[in-house]
Formats: structure tokens, C-alpha cells, sequence
């Protein structure tokens, strides 16, 4: 093992450790151990003064950054939008409309349960069960006497059971199937936790605890079982194969984005999830790899932090057109 890979893995580490600590969850016996994780070695010394470097920064950076910016997020939106067709053109515009509209254009309003740019939501379900969805997603529920059925339209669930909130007077098991459909397949959960994201591509279901069962859509023959800490891509013809889940996955539940070595347009990429209008990365900067914590909740100060931290700075026409370029 090279020094460069022994690093990253240290790293990688000290990232999963954050995230468990940070996750509301963690016990004193959990702190214990990282206590003992700490100390084993100086090389997790380092990795962790480095992440709490980075927090610390995070911290340092004004709730209110980029005040200009923010002011035009206060304007009246039509006005922000004529500004920006006469900068961009009407085909920007209409592009930029259909996203302020919310996920899946008119479908996401029709749909039970919906959020919009930056919104989460939990839902409560009839049998005992807990959906919370992410920014930017759609489903419809039907729970009738032979099943339990979740129709995620688009976006990001996190799905817990009821047999695995144990919901005081309902009953712990439930002899009825528990289902999450996508426009890729299906997934029958087996007393679970664990996260669904959908898309126009590809459905990744992650399993936190328990276990689930993932069948494509056009190759219902295909059962894939997947364990606690896996997960798996589909379409409508395949299944991937299964692989170590990220342990991090799930912190936008508690407001953060947490990242272990990824590409800096992967970060932006994903921070755009949860912002209005068009946030990108130049491409010169694209490969800056990226480790650290980032508030979802408020992009500015994500963006803030990130261009303290590399040589990028922020460049914006207005709030709802914003990108990372070379400083």
C-alpha cells in the first residue's frame, strides 16, 4: 500500500467519523471509540486537525455572504428573470423557469407528497412508516390491504419502516409488502432503512440498515439482494452490481454534504440540487478533489468556504446564475 492510498484512506476515515458523530445518533460508546480511532495513530491526528480546520472555516464565514447576490434573491422574481433573459437569452430563461417550477414540471404538483429547490420534507405514513423526502422530489403513496406501495416520481428518499421504528400501537410486523416503485424497477424492502434517488438515467438505491430486494423493470427475473452498507444502480434492463455503500449518504437528512476525496464539479453538482437557478463549475477547476462538510441548507456559505479553501473564486450575474471558476 502507497503512502498517497494509506492517505486517502485515513482520510476516508476521518470523514465516516464525522458523519457518525454528527448523525444525532452517536452514543458515548461510539465516541469511545473514536477516541481510541483518534489516538491510534498521528496520521488520524492529522486527518482530523485537517477536517476541523476546515469546519472551523466554515463557522468563520458569514450567515450572509455575497450580500449583493442576496439582495437580488430578495427582488421581485420577474424582474431577476428579465434581467437574466436579456444576459443569457430567451433559451436560458425558459430553461431556468422550468427548474424554479419545481421537479418534473406540471407531474410534481400533481404528485401526493412533493418538495421544492432546497426543501425537505417528512411524511408520516398510515401503516407507521416514515418517508423523508429531499430537495427537488415527488411521490404518491397507495397503501391498500394487500400492499404498501411508495411511487417515487423524481429526487431522493429516505425510507424507514415501520417494523424499524417500532411506532408505539402498530403493530411490529406487517405481512404486507413494503414497496418503493421508480420509473427503473422496484424495491421490496425487508424491514429497512435505507435511501432511494431517481433520476431521467438510473435509480440508486442504498441500504442503511436491514436488507432490500431491487428488480428492474424490464428484467423482473433479476433479484438483487442487498445488505446493510451496499448499494446498487439500475435502469429498466439491469441491475449493477452491488457496491460498498458511501456512509455518508444519508447526512443531507441532518443538512450536510459530506464529501471524501470527489471532484470539485461532482460537489457543485450536487450543491446545485438545492439551489435555485444555475450554479456551475468551470471546467479548469473541475478536478480539484474535494474532502469536507458542506452546509446544504445554505449554499452560499458552501460556495464560500470552498473558494477560501482552493484557488476558485465565485462568479455571479445575479443569485440564480452563479459559477466557480479559477481565482
Amino acid at each position: 500500500m502507497n503512502h498517497a492510498r494509506s492517505e486517502a484512506e485515513v482520510r476516508k476515515e476521518a470523514v465516516a467519523w464525522y458523519a457518525r458523530l454528527c448523525s444525532g445518533c452517536a452514543t458515548a460508546a461510539d465516541h469511545e471509540e473514536w477516541r481510541r480511532w483518534h489516538h491510534a495513530h498521528p496520521d488520524h491526528q492529522r486527518a482530523w486537525q485537517r477536517f476541523e480546520s476546515m469546519q472551523a472555516t466554515l463557522q468563520r464565514v458569514p450567515g450572509h455572504v455575497a450580500a449583493s447576490t442576496l439582495r437580488a434573491a430578495q427582488a421581485d422574481r420577474r424582474r431577476v428573470l428579465r434581467g437574466i433573459a436579456v444576459l443569457a437569452g430567451g433559451g436560458s430563461l425558459a430553461w431556468l423557469s422550468w427548474r424554479a417550477a419545481g421537479p418534473d414540471g406540471l407531474g410534481a404538483w400533481l404528485a401526493d407528497h412533493r418538495t421544492g429547490t432546497g426543501e425537505q420534507r417528512t411524511v408520516r405514513l398510515a401503516d407507521g412508516s416514515q418517508l423523508m423526502l429531499n430537495t427537488r422530489t415527488s411521490v404518491d403513496v397507495s397503501i391498500d390491504a394487500s400492499r404498501r406501495l411508495v411511487t417515487l416520481r423524481e429526487g431522493e428518499i429516505l425510507v424507514q419502516t415501520a417494523k424499524h421504528r417500532e411506532v408505539p400501537g402498530v403493530a411490529r410486523t406487517d405481512s404486507r409488502p413494503f414497496m418503493v416503485e421508480t420509473p427503473h424497477g422496484r424495491i421490496l424492502a425487508l424491514g429497512t432503512r435505507f435511501t432511494v434517488r431517481s433520476d431521467d438515467v438510473r435509480t440508486v438505491v442504498s441500504v442503511l440498515e436491514d436488507a432490500v430486494e431491487v428488480r428492474a423493470s424490464q428484467a423482473p427475473g433479476q433479484v438483487v439482494r442487498l445488505e446493510a452498507g451496499r448499494q446498487a444502480r439500475f435502469t429498466a434492463g439491469h441491475v449493477d452490481a452491488p457496491q460498498p455503500a458511501d456512509p455518508a449518504l444519508a447526512d443531507w437528512e441532518h443538512g450536510s454534504l459530506v464529501v471524501n476525496d470527489w471532484r470539485l464539479e461532482d460537489v457543485v453538482g450536487e450543491l446545485a440540487r438545492y439551489r435555485r437557478g444555475r450554479l456551475v463549475c468551470d471546467p479548469a477547476v473541475a478536478d480539484i478533489r474535494v474532502s469536507g462538510a458542506f452546509p446544504i441548507t445554505d449554499t452560499d456559505k458552501a460556495l464560500a468556504v470552498i473558494a477560501r479553501a482552493f484557488p476558485v473564486r465565485v462568479s455571479s450575474l445575479t443569485r440564480y446564475w452563479v459559477s466557480l471558476v479559477p481565482a
